[in-house]
């Protein structure tokens, strides 16, 4: 047998079974992985069959705040934690007046500047409204519809007025040929102006290297303010007039510069120096004079006195 590749095994003090040699081992081990494999698929249909199926609610978690605050032209954010959402959809509406705005990602109402957002790691439908403005507040809602009931949360939006300020320095008199620096900044209480820009006499004001005009701006979004630095190295007559600075927002400040000239000794407050001291000159004059009338009335009283009595 020994000439068509069989083996004897011993199975019993009588018994010889012939076996293949080369398959025999691979035909057992086959064998038993199917009867494992067909064990675990039927114990997993019976605990499949057993358990009962409990359709989960969609939740809106009190995880977020209930009150925002924005300042108008900001973009205003509600957040919405919605769990358990499965095939529903998040809807967003105002609650007065009634009205929809967002039906899942769908902008429902005809206005671009309300979206929703959907950040899926945190389970969260928030409601965005760019360049919020004071018609925007009031309340909104949140909510989740269900065959039996709809899930809702309420939200109050509160939108503040935007406020800004502006500020302007620098010299009111210069000398010609002399170096004339104005500075201006702006600060308002969400985000600092875009821009400014410098007007003389209504015209704008450009930096002009060979007429020796240089303009530098900078901003810090830490303290929300934009500031703004005119300087003209040489003065010239024609520099003289109102400088107005004015912020992209359009909110505006203004200064006068007179540039006087030395040739005719009109130096900075030399014409009112002169006009001061003229008069208290004047009012020493005229204190002087009362005091000699009255010393000579005085003696004129006097002299009539005597005279009377002696004679």
């Amino acid at each position: 047998m020994n000439n068509y590749g069989f083996s004897r095994t011993f199975c019993s003090d009588s018994v010889y079974v012939s076996i293949p040699q080369r398959w025999g081992l691979r035909l057992w081990v086959l064998v038993l992985a199917i009867s494992i494999l067909f064990c675990q698929v039927a114990g997993f249909r019976r605990r499949i069959a057993g358990r009962t199926q409990v359709p989960l609610t969609p939740v809106i978690r009190n995880t977020t705040e209930a009150n925002y605050t924005y300042t108008a032209g900001e973009t205003a954010i509600l957040y919405c934690n919605v769990e358990n959402l499965g095939t529903k959809t998040v809807t967003w509406r105002r609650a007065n007046p009634s009205l929809i705005l967002t039906v899942g990602l769908f902008t429902y109402f005809g206005d671009a500047r309300f979206q929703t957002h959907n950040v899926l790691h945190k389970d969260q439908w928030n409601l965005h409204i760019r360049n919020v403005s004071l018609q925007d507040q009031g309340r909104y809602e949140c909510q989740v519809s269900t065959k039996g009931r709809d899930i809702r949360r309420s939200y109050q939006l509160h939108v503040r007025e935007h406020t800004s300020t502006i500020h302007i320095s620098g010299s009111t008199y210069v000398e010609k040929n002399q170096r004339l620096v104005l500075s201006c900044n702006a600060s308002s209480d969400s985000y600092p102006p875009d821009d400014l820009d410098w007007f003389l006499n209504g015209i704008k004001v450009e930096s002009n290297e060979r007429a020796g005009v240089t303009i530098t701006k900078r901003m810090t979004y830490r303290s929300k303010t934009i500031w703004s630095e005119l300087v003209i190295e040489h003065a010239q007559m024609q520099n003289a007039g109102t400088y107005i600075c004015r912020t992209s927002d359009q909110l505006i400040t203004n200064i006068k510069v007179n540039v006087l000239n030395g040739k005719d000794n009109v130096k900075r407050g030399t014409i009112l120096f002169d006009k001061s001291q003229q008069i208290a000159a004047d009012e020493k004059n005229k204190k002087k004079n009362t005091s000699s009338r009255l010393f000579v009335s005085c003696w004129s009283v006097t002299f009539g006195i005597i005279v009377y009595v002696l004679s």
